[in-house]
C-alpha cells in the first residue's frame, strides 16, 4: 500500500506538472504577441527611415529647418520604446516568466542606420527576426535539454526530497531512534530550511532566469511540514486537536503565500505531498475529527489560491483527492457511528468551499454559463459543481455505509435541501434539484433489509415479497417524505417561475418515481386504500398545477410543462386504480380514466389528453386479451360465464364515447385508436358470447362447426355493417375494420371448408336434412361475402373481388354438395358417395346451380356472376366425364350425360342470343 501511494503521488505530481506545461504554452502565446508588436515597430521604423532618407522638397532649405524634423524623429523613437516597455509582462505576476533584456541607451536617432534601428527593436522585443531552428522545432535537442535539466529533473528532485523527509519520520518512529519531540523538531527544522532555501534562491537569482528550483525546494519543505504536523498529532500525541488544526492552517497559508511568489509548481507538489502524508505516516488510532479537518485545510488553501490565479487544475485535484480519501475512510473499515458528525460536516464544508471561495457568490451567476442550456460552463462553475457533487456523494456513502441510519439520512436530506435551494435561488434554469432528486432516489432504493423477492408469482404476474421486520416502515416514511418534498418543490417552481423548465420535470418525475419505489419494496407496509389515497392526492396536485397554468398556455414551453404534469397524473392515478380494483373491475376503471382524460381535452386544449386516453384504452384492452386472471373460471363475477357482456361491453362503449370527445383534428390519431379499440372489443364481445352459448364457456377447448360458422357470420355481418354505414366509426376504421374482419372470416372459412368439413370429421349434422348448421357454415357466409365485394370499397376492386368471389363460389358448391349428402346419408356423413342416385343428384344440383347463375347474371347484367355459372358448369363437366362416367351405370349414366349435353347446348344458345349478340349490319 505504501509503495502504491508513493507511485500515485509521483504520477499525480507529473500530471500537475503537465498542466504547468500548458502555462508555458501561454507564455509562448505572449511571445507571439510580442512578435506582432515587433512587426508594428518595424513599420514605425520604416516610417522613421523615410523621414531620414527623403530629401526636403526645397533644395534651398536652411540647416535650421532640419531641427524640427530631427526632434520629431526623436519623439517618435521615444514613443515606440514606451509602447514596448508597456507591453512587457511583469515577472512577479506570471510564473514562470521570461525576463526582458535591459533597455539599452538609444543613440541619436538622426545618426542611426536602418539596420541598427532594426536590431535595437529586436532586442527590445526579445525576439529574433529570423529564429534559429532550435526555437522553431519543438523536438530540437536544445528544447529536450531544457525540459530535462531545467524542469523534470528539478521536479523529481523535489519529490524525492519530500519523500525522504516523510520516510525519515516514519523510520524514526518505527525504530525508536530519537524521542518523538526531537523527531518533530528535526522535521520542522529540515522543512524550514528547505522553504528558506527555495525563497533565497528565488530572490537571488538573475531576473532573466526562469527555473523550477525555488518551487521544488519550497514544495518539498511544505510537504514535510504537513507530514510532521500530522505525525505529531496522530502518532506521538504531542499536540492536541485544538493546536493541530491552526498549525495545519498556518502551513496551508504558507503554501498559498509561496505559490503566489514561486508559481504553480509549489502548489502542485504541496498538494500531492499533503494528500500522500496520511498514507506515508499512518496512525494507529485514527481520529475522524483531525483527519477531515486536515483534508479541509488542504482544499480551502487550494481554493483560496484560485481567487487570483487561473490554476483550475489545482481545484479539481484538491476535490478529487479529498473525495478519494473520504471514500477510503468511509468504506475502508474505519467508519463507526461516532464519526458521522465530522464526516458530514466535512462534506458540507467541501461543497461550500468549492462554491464560494474561488470566485465568491459570483460563480453561481449566469455569467459563468449553465448546464441546462448546453452552454460551455466556465471553470469557476465547474469547480463549484465538482465540489458539490463530491460532497453529495460523500453524504450518500455515509447513508449506505451506516445502513440508512437516521443521522446519516438527516445529513443527506440537509445536503439535498441545500442543492434544491440553490436551484430555487438561481434565476436561470437549473438542473440541480433534478440531480438531487435522482441521487435521493438511488440512495433510498438501496435501503437494506426492507424485503426480499420470493421466486414465485401471484395471479397477476408479480413477484411475491417477503417483508423485513424493522426497516420497511422507515423506508416507506423516507420515500414518501422525499416524494412530498421534491414534488411540492417542483410544483411550486412550476407555477411561480417565469421559466418552469426542469421544475416541471422534477414535479412530474418525483411523484410517480418515489411512490412506485416505495410500493415496489414495501407494499405490505400500509393498506391498499392508503396507497390509493396517496396516489390520488398526488394526481390532484399535479392536475391542480396544470389548471393554474391554463391562462399561460400560450407562453413558450408552458404547453410542454402542462403535458408533463398531465402524463405524471395519469401514471399515479392508474396506480391508485390498481390498488383499489382488481380483475375485470380494474379494466373498467381504466376505461373510465380514458374517458375522463379524453374529456379533459375539452377543459384544456392539450394533445396529451387524447394520447393518454388512447394509451389507457390500449392498456385496458391488452389486459383483457392477455391478462392471466382472465384465463381461469370467472368465480365471484356477476353473470358468471357471461361476464364479457360488461367486461368487454362497458370498455367498448366508454372508448367510443371518448373518441367522440376528441373532435379536434390534431387528435385524429388518438381518436382513431379509440375507435379501433372500441370496435375490437365489441367484436370480441360477440365472439366470447358465442363461445359461451355454443362452446360452453370462455375457456372451452373444443370448437364445433356451429361455433366456427357463427363466428364467421358474426364477423362478416360486422364487416358488411362497417362497409354500409360509416357514421358510427370514421372512414379509416370502417375501411380497415372491414378488411380485417373479412380477412379473418376468409381464413376461418378455409379452415371450415377443409379440415373441419363434416364429411371428413364425421361430425353429426343435427337436427334435420333441411335445417342444419350447413346453412350457417357455408351458404350465409357466401352471401355476405358477395354483398361485401359488391360494395364500393377497397374489397370491391378486381384483385380482391376475384379472390373473395372464388371463395364464396367454392363455399356455395360445398354447401350444395353437403346438403345432398345429408339428405342421402343422414346425420353422419362420409366423404365418398354411397349410391349412384347420390352421385347423380350432386351432378344435377351443380348443373342447375350453373344454369341459375348464368341466367341470373344475364338478367342483372353482371359478368362475374355469369363467369361463376360457367365455372360451376366447367366443374360439372369434369365430374361427369371423369368421375360419373366411370362410377355410374345404366340409366344414371345416360341421364347424366343427357342432362349435361342439353345444358351445354342451352347455355350456348342463351349466350349467343342474349349476351354476345351479332353486330347490326351497317348500311352504306
Amino acid at each position: 500500500m505504501f509503495y502504491l501511494l508513493t507511485i500515485g503521488a509521483c504520477v499525480a505530481a507529473l500530471v500537475a506538472l503537465g498542466r504547468i506545461g500548458k502555462l508555458q504554452g501561454r507564455l509562448n502565446e505572449t511571445r507571439s504577441l510580442l512578435r506582432t508588436v515587433h512587426e508594428e515597430l518595424e513599420q514605425l521604423k520604416s516610417a522613421v527611415k523615410v523621414l531620414v532618407v527623403t530629401p526636403p522638397p526645397e533644395t534651398s532649405a536652411k540647416p535650421e529647418d532640419a531641427k524640427p524634423a530631427a526632434s520629431n524623429k526623436r519623439a517618435a523613437a521615444k514613443a515606440a520604446r514606451a509602447e514596448v516597455i508597456a507591453a512587457e509582462p511583469e515577472t512577479e505576476k506570471a510564473e514562470p516568466a521570461v525576463a526582458a533584456a535591459p533597455l539599452p541607451e538609444a543613440a541619436a536617432p538622426q545618426q542611426a542606420e536602418s539596420g541598427q534601428v532594426s536590431d535595437r527593436f529586436q532586442d527590445l522585443s526579445g525576439i529574433s527576426k529570423s529564429p534559429s531552428p532550435e526555437h522553431t522545432s519543438g523536438f530540437s535537442l536544445k528544447n529536450i535539454e531544457q525540459a530535462l535539466a531545467g524542469r523534470w529533473f528539478v521536479v523529481l528532485g523535489g519529490i524525492a526530497i519530500a519523500l525522504a523527509g516523510l520516510l525519515f519520520v516514519k523510520y524514526a518512529h518505527d525504530n525508536g531512534l530519537i524521542p518523538p519531540w526531537l523527531r518533530v523538531v528535526v522535521g520542522y527544522a529540515f522543512a524550514g530550511a528547505l522553504v528558506y532555501g527555495g525563497e533565497y534562491v528565488r530572490k537571488n537569482r538573475n531576473a532573466a532566469i526562469s527555473d523550477y528550483v525555488p518551487a521544488a525546494l519550497s514544495a518539498a519543505g511544505l510537504v514535510i511540514a504537513f507530514g510532521v504536523t500530522y505525525a505529531a498529532y496522530a502518532l506521538y500525541d504531542l499536540i492536541s486537536p485544538g493546536l493541530c488544526f491552526p498549525m495545519l492552517v498556518a502551513i496551508g497559508l504558507a503554501a498559498l503565500w509561496l505559490s503566489r511568489r514561486q508559481g504553480p509548481l509549489i502548489a502542485a507538489l504541496g498538494l500531492v505531498g499533503s494528500f500522500a502524508a496520511p498514507a506515508l505516516v499512518p496512525s494507529e488510532h485514527p481520529n475522524a475529527w483531525g483527519f477531515f479537518a486536515y483534508l479541509l485545510v488542504i482544499v480551502v488553501a487550494c481554493f483560496y489560491e484560485l481567487r487570483d490565479r487561473p490554476w483550475w487544475w489545482l481545484g479539481f485535484s484538491a476535490i478529487g483527492g479529498a473525495f478519494v480519501w473520504s471514500l477510503l475512510w468511509v468504506h475502508g473499515g474505519l467508519y463507526d457511528a461516532s464519526q458521522l458528525l465530522p464526516i458530514g460536516l466535512f462534506a458540507f464544508a467541501l461543497a461550500l468551499a468549492a462554491t464560494f471561495i474561488p470566485r465568491g457568490p459570483a460563480a453561481l451567476t449566469e455569467d459563468y454559463g449553465t448546464i441546462a442550456e448546453g452552454q460551455l460552463i466556465k471553470p469557476p462553475l465547474q469547480v463549484a459543481l465538482a465540489g458539490g457533487m463530491a460532497g453529495a456523494l460523500v453524504l450518500a456513502s455515509l447513508v449506505v455505509t451506516s445502513r440508512h441510519s437516521t443521522g446519516a439520512l438527516l445529513f443527506f436530506a440537509a445536503g439535498m435541501a441545500c442543492v434544491t435551494t440553490y436551484g430555487w435561488l438561481r434565476a436561470h434554469k437549473n438542473i440541480a434539484p433534478l440531480l438531487a432528486a435522482c441521487l435521493t432516489f438511488i440512495v433510498l432504493i438501496l435501503w437494506r433489509d426492507v424485503s426480499t423477492l420470493y421466486p414465485a408469482m401471484d395471479d397477476r404476474g408479480f413477484w411475491t415479497l417477503v417483508p423485513g421486520l424493522i426497516e420497511p416502515p422507515r423506508f416507506v416514511t423516507w420515500m414518501l417524505a422525499a416524494m412530498a418534498a421534491y414534488g411540492l418543490a417542483g410544483l411550486a417552481g412550476t407555477v411561480t417561475k417565469a421559466q418552469p423548465s426542469y421544475w416541471d420535470v422534477l414535479a412530474a418525475s418525483s411523484m410517480p418515481l418515489f411512490l412506485f419505489g416505495a410500493w415496489s419494496l414495501a407494499d405490505f407496509t400500509i393498506g391498499d386504500m392508503k396507497w390509493a389515497m396517496i396516489a390520488i392526492a398526488a394526481a390532484a396536485l399535479l392536475l391542480a398545477a396544470c389548471h393554474v397554468l391554463k391562462p399561460r398556455i400560450a407562453e413558450p414551453n408552458i404547453e410542454v410543462t402542462a403535458t408533463l404534469l398531465v402524463a405524471a397524473s395519469a401514471l399515479v392515478v392508474l396506480f391508485a386504480a390498481d390498488r383499489l380494483f382488481d380483475n375485470v373491475w380494474y379494466t373498467i376503471a381504466i376505461a373510465l380514466l380514458a374517458l375522463a382524460y379524453a374529456a379533459g381535452n375539452r377543459h384544456m386544449p392539450l394533445r396529451v389528453f387524447g394520447v393518454i386516453a388512447a394509451l389507457l384504452a390500449s392498456f385496458a384492452s391488452l389486459r383483457l386479451f392477455i391478462g392471466r386472471e382472465f384465463w381461469a373460471s370467472p368465480d365471484g363475477l356477476p353473470l358468471g360465464q357471461h361476464w364479457p357482456l360488461y367486461g368487454y361491453g362497458v370498455p367498448a362503449g366508454l372508448f367510443w364515447l371518448a373518441s367522440r370527445l376528441l373532435a379536434d383534428p390534431k387528435d385524429d390519431k388518438p381518436r382513431v385508436s379509440l375507435e379501433g379499440l372500441s370496435l375490437g372489443l365489441l367484436i370480441s364481445l360477440v365472439s366470447l358470447e358465442l363461445r359461451v352459448l355454443i362452446g360452453g364457456g370462455v375457456t372451452a377447448h373444443k370448437f364445433s362447426l356451429l361455433e366456427l360458422s357463427s363466428h364467421v357470420v358474426a364477423w362478416l355481418g360486422g364487416a358488411y355493417a362497417l362497409a354500409y354505414r360509416q357514421k358510427v366509426y370514421s372512414n379509416f376504421i370502417s375501411r380497415w375494420g372491414t378488411i380485417a374482419l373479412v380477412g379473418a372470416s376468409c381464413a376461418l372459412l378455409v379452415v371450415m371448408l377443409l379440415p373441419n368439413n363434416p364429411a371428413l370429421t364425421r361430425e353429426a349434422m343435427q337436427p334435420g336434412a333441411l335445417i342444419n348448421p350447413l346453412w350457417l357454415a357455408y351458404f350465409i357466409p357466401a352471401v355476405l361475402l358477395a354483398l361485401i365485394v359488391n360494395r364500393d370499397t377497397l374489397l370491391g376492386t378486381a384483385p380482391y373481388r376475384q379472390v373473395i368471389g372464388g371463395l364464396a363460389l367454392f363455399s356455395v358448391i360445398m354447401f350444395a354438395t353437403l346438403m345432398v349428402k345429408r339428405a342421402y346419408q343422414g346425420p353422419n356423413m362420409v366423404e365418398s358417395f354411397l349410391s349412384s342416385a347420390e352421385n347423380y343428384t350432386v351432378s344435377l344440383v351443380w348443373l342447375l346451380m350453373s344454369i341459375a347463375a348464368f341466367v341470373g347474371g344475364m338478367k342483372i347484367d353482371r359478368q362475374y356472376i355469369r363467369v361463376a355459372g360457367l365455372g360451376i358448369m366447367a366443374l360439372t363437366v369434369l365430374k361427369v366425364f371423369i368421375y360419373d362416367f366411370a362410377e355410374l351405370d345404366g340409366l344414371w349414366r345416360i341421364a347424366s350425360l343427357m342432362g349435361l349435353g342439353f345444358s351445354l347446348v342451352g347455355i350456348g344458345w342463351l349466350y349467343t342470343r342474349f349476351v354476345n349478340k351479332p353486330a347490326a349490319a351497317v348500311s352504306v
